[in-house]
């Protein structure tokens, strides 16, 4: 653009008589004096270009162009023009005061100033845009981080590629200044992310159960084992509605899972052996009723318990049970009565500890108190002793002067 009208500058100059002349301000300073301004412009400019380079890669890891795609794409345009100015004295600082263009009054340095403070301007309005969107579509946002947590994409791209879609209508609605319509049509948005959650997390955590369930029915297990089976498709059901509920709980929704695939191999099992009771002939009934109670004897007798086969098979094992229980209260009271004699012990030895602790302070102190004595009664005896030296002497002195 400025190289065209810069054809016609030269044209228009060689026709004209006299030559344009610098600006008032320009011209009334001495050259060394604009020359050094000019240098200092043109560096203040190149930091500037060099600056709003680096805002702009960093408005991508933003998402800035997301957020407000025209604002951002008038913000490259109004950069790359500074720059295109900015190259025309970039290697000649004597075009920085030239005229931009035949029919514009700006120099190229002017219009590089220009055009980085139209970028700052853009990119200012592109932030404030993402700043808005994110308080006002909070709750939309919320959702597709959590969505993005549990990679929704990956098992419903197409649903989570739609809903990224409607997000991005809400943002440029905003973008827009058109904010009560995103507000408005915020919910159904919401509602549809939500309802992908669930869809994600049941898939995640449920499938294996869901499947196992369907698989059982075509097997038509519910014809051997109708209400094992039953329980076990209510766990499932139970579990999809605690996800449908609480999708976020994840450490619950492991434990419904857990149980409903408990539920779902126990009604397999019942299944099987009624199968097999129904395949078996009359004269195997009696094997069969022994088996099981091969098993409750083995059971009675590694736990030390009587014999009691005599009694009805279901009479055994509540015995059993309550035998089970019984040992169990005996061993949980020996527990509490070793627990409190080691508590006791613990305690015994903690004051006996204290007391050697106590007889050592007190000997300590005893020892320290003879040592004291012995120390003063030394010098007191050695006063007596002299004292009774200069009194004989004394005396025989006397005698002899007599």
């Amino acid at each position: 653009m400025k190289r065209e009208f810069k054809v016609a500058a030269l044209a228009a100059a060689i026709a004209l008589s006299g030559c344009a002349s610098d600006s008032d301000s320009t011209a009334s300073l001495p050259l060394d004096t604009n020359q050094s301004q000019t240098a200092i412009q043109i560096d203040a400019v190149k930091q500037s270009i060099d600056l709003a380079e680096k805002t702009l890669e960093s408005s991508y890891q933003a998402d800035l162009d997301w957020f407000a795609s025209i604002q951002v794409r008038d913000a490259k345009i109004a950069l790359a023009e500074a720059k295109e100015y900015y190259a025309e004295f970039e290697l000649d600082p004597s075009e920085a005061n030239s005229s931009s263009g035949f029919f514009s009054s700006k120099t190229n340095l002017q219009a590089t100033e220009e055009g980085i403070a139209k970028f700052n301007a853009h990119i200012n309005k592109a932030e404030s845009i993402r700043g808005e969107v994110l308080i006002v579509l909070e709750d939309a946002f919320g959702y597709r981080e959590q969505l993005a947590t549990i990679n929704a994409a990956k098992y419903y791209p197409k649903t989570a590629k739609q809903l990224e879609q409607n997000l991005k209508k809400l943002v440029d609605y905003m973008a827009n200044e058109d904010t009560d319509k995103a507000i408005n049509a915020q919910p159904e948005l919401v509602r549809k992310q939500r309802a992908l959650e669930v869809k994600t997390v049941t898939r995640i955590y449920l499938s294996d159960a869901q499947k196992e369930l369907k698989r059982l029915k075509t097997a038509k297990v519910g014809m051997h084992a109708p209400e094992t089976l039953a329980r076990a498709a209510a766990a499932v059901t139970a579990a999809e509605a605690f996800i449908a509920a609480e999708p976020r709980s994840t450490a619950k929704i492991i434990d419904k899972a857990d149980e409903a695939m408990f539920s779902l191999n126990h009604a397999q099992q019942i299944a099987t052996v009624v199968k097999k009771l129904k395949a078996m002939p009359e004269k195997d009934y009696e094997r069969h009723v022994l088996s099981y109670e091969k098993i409750l004897l083995e059971i009675t007798l590694a736990l030390g318990a009587e014999d009691m086969r005599d009694q009805a098979i279901s009479k055994q094992g509540k015995n059993l049970v309550q035998y089970i229980r019984d040992n169990l209260r005996d061993e949980q009271k020996t527990m509490l009565a070793q627990q409190k004699v080691r508590s006791e012990l613990i305690d015994e030895k903690a004051r006996t500890a204290q007391l050697e602790k106590e007889v050592a302070k007190l000997s300590a102190q005893l020892l320290a108190t003879k040592q004291a004595t012995a120390e003063n009664a030394t010098p007191v005896k050695s006063a007596t002793v002299t004292t009774e030296a200069d009194t004989t002497e004394t005396t025989t002195t006397t005698n002899e002067a007599s």
